[in-house]
């Protein structure tokens, strides 16, 4: 801290969100803990302006590499065909198709780490190849978003299209809010995408099981940011301000206190930016329904998938 002043602040802030924390882990109904992390000393407006920095989307009209709903139904049944499955689970963490949590740092990224995540999962489940690609390539010269300032999901792949595929994060390293010039001269070699689907929102589990983790936008409160593990049925922000990847969905028995009675409770898995010590190893489970219609937190509001074949 910069002055004694603002510590005794922060530590105010501090005592706060404990207060706030503890309180809720006394709370036997809910069916998720919270904990103190790195954003204990930030009041939610802080840590709203500095993480939460998604734009809302407006599609751009005729996109070239687009596939919009109608699209949605040829690519399915291409990879679907007539197989039916299960609508309790299915863990793209278990099948090798989700690369290691990564950290967006002081830097209002989560739009790029979405949509970069998504295409490592693409070239983890189509080619068997595990590769790590650049962020900060997209930070620095993704220009229909905003660097650190924010940006949205579909911009993103349509400028990843654009710059001809992304560097690996080993040419070209994050940096987070370190100032930095576009410079795609650093690259030794390039992963590209041919398209992107726009996923609707009635189809998400099924997506998920045959195409591969889904970038989307959620709409993040106080109450997700504390998460520590569990079934998130808390409170969600009241606009769509961050974005995540949908990597799978599950079901767990839980005792209700009351009835004593086992209950099923289905979830979503949601990979985050925030790095592994955040919430379940860096990873949040969001209630849903059998179906998955329900969505929560404006889950899948915005939904995409990156294409690579």
């Amino acid at each position: 801290y910069n002055s004694p002043n603002e510590m005794k602040e922060r530590f105010q802030v501090f005592l706060q969100n404990a207060h706030k924390v503890n309180m809720h882990n006394n709370n036997k109904n809910s069916l998720y803990k919270k904990e103190l992390n790195r954003f204990a000393d930030l009041t939610y407006h802080e840590f709203k302006n500095k993480y939460l920095s998604l734009r809302s989307s407006k599609p751009l009209k005729n996109s070239k590499y687009l596939l919009d709903q109608m699209n949605y139904e040829e690519v399915i049944k291409k990879y679907r065909g007539e197989e039916n499955f299960d609508h309790a689970a299915y863990d793209w963490r278990l099948h090798s198709g989700v690369t290691p949590v990564k950290d967006q740092k002081n830097c209002g990224s989560c739009w790029a780490f979405s949509s970069i995540g998504s295409v490592e999962s693409q070239y983890a489940i189509r080619k068997n190849k595990l590769i790590t690609l650049s962020e900060q390539e997209l930070v620095d010269c993704s220009f229909k978003n905003y660097g650190c300032n924010g940006g949205l999901i579909n911009n993103a792949f349509e400028d990843m299209i654009e710059l001809g595929g992304i560097c690996p994060d080993g040419d070209y390293p994050y940096v987070s809010d370190a100032p930095n010039l576009c410079n795609i001269d650093r690259c030794t070699e390039k992963y590209g995408i041919k398209n992107y689907l726009s996923v609707p929102d009635n189809k998400l589990k099924e997506a998920l099981r045959f195409l591969g983790p889904i970038s989307i936008s959620v709409a993040v409160s106080d109450d997700f940011a504390f998460y520590k593990e569990g079934i998130f049925d808390g409170e969600c922000g009241d606009q769509l301000n961050h974005a995540v990847m949908l990597v799978g969905f599950g079901m767990k028995e839980i005792v209700n206190p009351l009835t004593k009675k086992g209950e099923k409770h289905y979830y979503y898995i949601i990979k985050n930016s925030w790095g592994q010590q955040w919430g379940e190893r860096g990873f949040i489970n969001i209630e849903t329904d059998e179906s998955g219609l329900m969505r929560k937190c404006g889950l899948g509001t915005d939904a995409f998938i990156p294409l690579i074949e």
